[in-house]
């Protein structure tokens, strides 16, 4: 899932203590650096979104304002997980959080959206549910956290093969006519099929996610979206459409660094590609693997 679209840096702005208030001010070194990241985030370069980020956040701090350490680290933590780096994403969301529990500042909920996504892609599914509880009650008025919140809670939900959970998720979600979060409930929606047996209506429903996903240039939600179909195929018993599938899945997910899900994904597309009696697909995979052995391309 991209967190680029809700994760926000906002103005700084601060008074003097004389007698007469001055206009707000605002540092624009971290001003700067902070618009600087958020427009490397949405142009793809996270490597370069995470150095200014982190520029911003040390600045936040020199200038010892609450709420600047917070988005800065927020957009930090955003950076490291859109370049495929969970673990350094849940350390910066962790020691912000606890840093802004030592002042008494209640952590935002994207700062804990980004903690949730982090233990999520590290497989921590206990702690992903309660950090993305966390997100959903300090949303207030920010609608687009709350939904992100309840997607998650929907993905852990699948992962841990809680149907209720996952059904849940999916009625909270609700309809939406903004592409992100239909591409969200069209996913729940393709989960809660599978758990059900509906293969057809998985895929069909999975389908629709990555095409709502490639239009939002969201392309790890598209490769998830992918090897949703890819499962949804495989139980349908169509090995040759579930290899390729899945293959597309495993290139997306190794060009952005996502190493264990690219793994996974391509040793499906190498497995099923044999039983299918496609060599082509075998081939391929067995050449990204080795690519994402060697390092590979990353942003």
């Amino acid at each position: 899932m991209r967190l680029a679209g809700i994760l926000a840096v906002l103005a700084v702005a601060a008074c003097g203590g004389s007698a007469v208030p001055p206009a707000p001010s605002q540092d624009e070194t971290l001003a700067r650096n902070a618009r600087a990241g958020r427009l490397a985030l949405e142009l793809d370069r996270p490597i370069e979104a995470a150095r200014l980020y982190g520029q911003a956040l040390a600045r936040a701090r020199e200038r010892d304002d609450a709420e600047a350490i917070a988005d800065a680290a927020t957009g930090l933590a955003a950076a490291e997980l859109d370049r495929g780096r969970p673990r350094e994403a849940l350390e910066v969301a962790r020691a912000t959080r606890v840093e802004l529990g030592r002042r008494a500042v209640p952590a935002p909920a994207a700062l804990s959206l980004a903690e949730a996504v982090a233990l999520y892609r590290l497989g921590d599914n206990a702690g992903a549910s309660a950090a993305a509880g966390r997100a959903a009650d300090t949303a207030g008025d920010d609608v687009d956290a709350l939904r992100r919140a309840i997607f998650l809670r929907g993905l852990v939900a699948a992962a841990r093969g809680d149907r209720d959970g996952l059904a849940s998720a999916r009625q909270s979600l609700g309809t939406s006519p903004e592409g992100a979060f239909q591409a969200d409930a069209r996913e729940l929606e393709a989960l809660t099929a599978l758990a059900a047996g509906d293969v057809t209506g998985a895929r069909d429903a999975a389908a629709a996610a990555a095409e709502a996903r490639r239009d939002a240039m969201d392309y790890r939600g598209l490769s998830r979206a992918l090897a949703i179909q890819a499962e949804a195929a495989h139980r349908a018993g169509d090995g040759a459409a579930a290899a390729d599938l899945w293959l597309r899945a495993g290139r997306g997910a190794s060009r952005r660094g996502e190493d264990a899900e690219a793994r996974r994904w391509l040793m499906a597309a190498q497995t099923e590609g044999r039983r299918s009696g496609q060599p082509e697909i075998v081939d391929a995979a067995r050449a990204e693997l080795r690519d994402l052995e060697a390092g590979g391309d990353r942003r």
